[in-house]
C-alpha cells in the first residue's frame, strides 16, 4: 500500500474528483498535496476540532462517527477509495461536525487550507475547478441527507 511522492500524480488521475482536470493542472495541483499512511483505528480528526484540511482516500476505509446526546458514538457513514472528507474545512473555519477514524489501514492525500488558499490565489483556473468539485460534493451530500430526513418524516 505504501507509495512514494512520485506516485501522487498517478493517484490523483484515478480519483473521480479530478476528472475535469487537465494533465498539467493535475501536475501543478499534486505539488500541494501530502501523502500519509493511517493505521486502522487511528482518528484523523475529532468532532469539535477546528478543521484546516480535507483529504482524499487513496486506499482503505474510514468511518464518520457522531456523538449522540447520551454520549454514545454512532457510525453514520463509511467511505472508501476515491472519496474526499472534510471539504467544509476549506470553506469555513467552524468546528468539525463529526469524528473521522480509519476502520482499515489507509492511505490518504491531504490538502491544507493554506495550500488551498494559495492555489485559489495563484492558480485561479485550478482553484475554480477545485471549488466546483467541492460544491458538487457538498451538494450531493446535502441532497442525500435531505432524502434521509424525508424518509424519517
Amino acid at each position: 500500500m505504501e507509495r512514494t511522492r512520485d506516485h501522487v500524480i498517478d493517484i490523483i488521475r484515478d480519483l473521480p474528483f479530478f476528472d475535469a482536470f487537465e494533465t498539467d493542472e493535475i501536475k501543478k495541483f499534486a505539488r500541494n498535496l501530502s501523502l500519509q499512511q493511517v493505521k486502522k483505528g487511528e482518528v484523523l480528526f475529532n468532532e469539535g476540532d477546528v478543521g484546516d484540511y480535507l483529504f482524499f482516500i487513496v486506499e482503505g476505509i474510514i468511518e464518520i462517527v457522531l456523538s449522540t446526546v447520551d454520549k454514545q458514538h454512532k457510525i453514520i457513514a463509511t467511505y472508501s477509495s476515491g472519496t474526499s472528507v472534510g471539504e467544509m474545512s476549506l470553506i469555513d473555519e467552524f468546528e468539525r461536525s463529526a469524528t473521522v477514524q480509519a476502520s482499515t489501514d489507509c492511505e490518504i492525500l491531504i490538502l491544507t487550507r493554506s495550500k488551498f488558499d494559495w492555489i485559489t490565489s495563484n492558480q485561479p483556473e485550478i482553484g475554480v475547478k477545485m471549488l466546483r468539485g467541492l460544491a458538487k460534493i457538498i451538494s450531493e451530500r446535502l441532497r442525500g441527507t435531505q432524502g434521509r430526513f424525508k424518509d424519517m418524516v
